[in-house]
């Protein structure tokens, strides 16, 4: 069990207080986690102590040689990988069109690329490009009412034709947790690829790359409590058998090959301080801590009636990450007045069209994302649901 006392105790962000006094509910959490104190030191320290660019002949930039691979490891671990084929990069939309440029020579006009209907866009406009530039087609993963895939579609979706499969690990509109193995399974046996977004998963559940069988997985560490990065992680193989963009005396070989320009050292220093701080806390307890936090939030917002919930309604289904809309309330007038109540949430489609188009929400403002880490605890989430039960229509009783 977490003591979420001392784990918000290592945050310092989360020591702030609105103008009552009150601690501010930082429920914008899918937007971007706060940090540690650890990733803030690493990062500090690097400058302080190693800044200089890669393979000199001198100890800085020995340290700053030292600290990638150290990280790759580290990466590598929490993600469940290979190490040889994690590559940095500034953020997760970049290594995705990055990664779909160099897989054009794969794809064909007539050829067939899947996403769904779940995903955030940075993992869809990529592959809309990639079929703009060949002549493919995007075929896509149907989405139900209660915000799953209707993976039963895969068999229809996925032919002989398909070259890639799309999927979220998670989904950062309406938390909803994806199981990889069907995606894997009907690109295995039509010898496509599979390219996962772990963004949203990746601060709530333990990620698997290899066990699970994922080709290509992309996560941004801003969302797991690290630096704003992006990490991209494939077999080392499939990366060697690409040519991606890269300037001419770059490395020819590796994970830098990918990487173009400079790295930002600093935010690799604190790439690996994040995955430090979660080894050390540990993924299940993170699970089973938020499937708390998530069974309380749902069991709160069905006492609100004029509060709907736009996902599952499973706490084991799903992230403690909510999507909702308010009767007689627009999503961004609803997310303002929480604001001034202390309690900090997003509005919008959180680049998530697809999702919020399939569900009828993109027209109207899209919806209120409430979303929580390990760091909240019991009180954050009453907190969140007096702020929202406050913003009951005029008239309307408990």
């Amino acid at each position: 069990m977490l003591d979420v006392e001392a784990v918000r105790a290592r945050f310092p962000a989360l020591m702030a207080t609105d103008g009552d006094g009150r601690r501010v509910v930082h429920a914008d959490a899918p937007g971007g986690t706060q940090v540690p104190e650890a990733v803030i030191t690493a990062m500090a320290d690097y400058l302080r102590t190693s800044n200089a660019n890669q393979h000199g002949p001198f100890e800085r930039s020995r340290r700053t040689d030292a600290l990638c691979d150290r990280v790759r490891e580290q990466a590598a671990s929490f993600l469940g990988a290979d190490a040889d084929g994690v590559v940095f990069g500034p953020n997760m939309t970049s290594l995705t069109f990055h990664f779909s440029r160099a897989a054009t020579v794969r794809v064909g006009e007539g050829d067939e690329l899947v996403c769904t209907r779940l995903d955030h866009d940075a993992n869809v406009s990529p592959w809309l490009a990639l079929a703009g530039r060949t002549g493919a087609v995007v075929r896509w993963v149907p989405l139900a009412p209660d915000g799953t895939l209707v993976t039963a579609a895969l068999d229809e979706v996925v032919t002989p034709r398909t070259r890639l499969v799309a999927f979220p690990r998670a989904s950062n509109a309406f938390g909803t947790l994806v199981d990889p193995a069907p995606f894997v399974a009907a690109a295995r046996a039509v010898g496509a690829l599979t390219f996962m977004d772990a963004v949203h998963a990746a601060p709530h559940v333990a990620l698997e790359q290899a066990r699970d069988g994922v080709d290509v997985l992309v996560c941004s560490p801003y969302k797991f409590f690290g630096p704003h990065a992006g990490v991209l992680s494939a077999d080392p193989a499939l990366l060697a058998s690409l040519r991606p963009d890269k300037a001419r005396a770059a490395p020819d070989a590796g994970p830098e090959r990918w990487q173009t320009g400079t790295a930002s050292f600093e935010a690799i220093a604190g790439v690996g301080a994040a995955c430090g701080y979660l080894a050390e806390v540990g993924m299940a307890a993170v699970r089973e801590h938020e499937i708390s936090l998530s069974r309380r939030f749902l069991d709160g917002v069905e006492r609100l009636p004029h509060v709907r919930l736009h996902g599952p309604g499973d706490p084991h289904r799903r992230t403690p990450t909510f999507a909702v809309t308010l009767d007689s309330r627009d999503p961004a007038a609803a997310a303002g007045q929480l604001a001034a109540r202390g309690v900090q949430v997003w509005s919008g489609h959180y680049y998530a069209v697809e999702p919020m188009r399939a569900l009828g929400l993109l027209q109207g403002g899209g919806a209120v994302r409430i979303g929580f880490a390990h760091y909240h605890g019991p009180a954050d989430v009453d907190r969140v649901l007096e702020a929202l039960g406050e913003l009951r229509p005029a008239g309307r009783g408990v």
